[in-house]
């Protein structure tokens, strides 16, 4: 599930994506944003189905790796098959959560709870739920079109270098694993940067997904 659409960018930065290598390029800085953001709220958001396996420690909690968690399918200790709800076994919370009711988590062999359950959110376009919070969609617009505009105008110091016989210092200072030729301009690929959290998203992107980063509560 793509968090947003060049189209998107491209509104964002209020100009035309005037040609293949621009849209080619705004193409490959889009997901290498979402696996930033991915990266700090921890988890992967995409809508799925997931089983993991747990060895209990005699705890009331466990935590559960996909978030939002939306239902459980199962979950087996040692061999039997518990029954949600908080006169049951177990409660869970979207946050990952899942207290025991009544006991502890038994820790009878190791790798003995196995827990299936769906989690993730869907697409904004669909009619499921959950959807993608709006606050994934205008962070991935706004870092993609900082990185979209940085790069554009390395390319033209590039292109302005090469014109001149010179080495641009902006130029050779940005250092990336991929470069291609697309047109007239030899660009680089924003996939040898450092591409994380820490250096795509700034203070006011991590504002405004702090709220959905995983936590443990207990």
């Amino acid at each position: 599930m793509a968090f947003c659409t060049a189209s998107d960018v491209e509104n964002y930065v209020q100009f035309a994506l005037s040609s293949s290598l621009e849209t080619h390029l705004t193409n490959n800085i889009i997901p290498l944003v979402e696996a930033a953001i991915k990266e700090y709220v921890g988890y992967d958001v995409d809508q799925s189905t997931q089983t993991e396996t747990f060895t209990g420690d005699q705890t009331n909690d466990i935590f559960l790796t996909h978030l939002p968690v939306n239902s459980i399918t199962s979950i087996v200790e040692d061999g039997t098959t518990l029954t949600e709800g908080n006169e049951a076994h177990f409660i869970k919370y979207s946050n990952g959560r899942i207290t025991r009711i009544g006991t502890r988590w038994s820790y009878a062999k190791p790798l003995n709870i196995v827990v299936t359950y769906n989690a993730g959110y869907y697409a904004r376009s669909g009619s499921d739920t959950p959807k993608l919070p709006i606050q994934f969609k205008a962070v991935t617009e706004r870092a993609s079109a900082r990185i979209l505009e940085s790069t554009l105008i390395i390319a033209s110091q590039q292109e302005a270098a090469e014109i001149a016989g010179q080495t641009s210092s902006a130029a050779s200072n940005f250092t990336m694993a991929d470069s291609q030729r697309v047109g007239d301009y030899s660009i680089s690929y924003p996939g040898g940067l450092a591409l994380n959290a820490a250096t795509v998203l700034t203070a006011a992107d991590l504002t405004l997904l702090s709220p959905f980063r995983r936590q443990f509560f207990v």
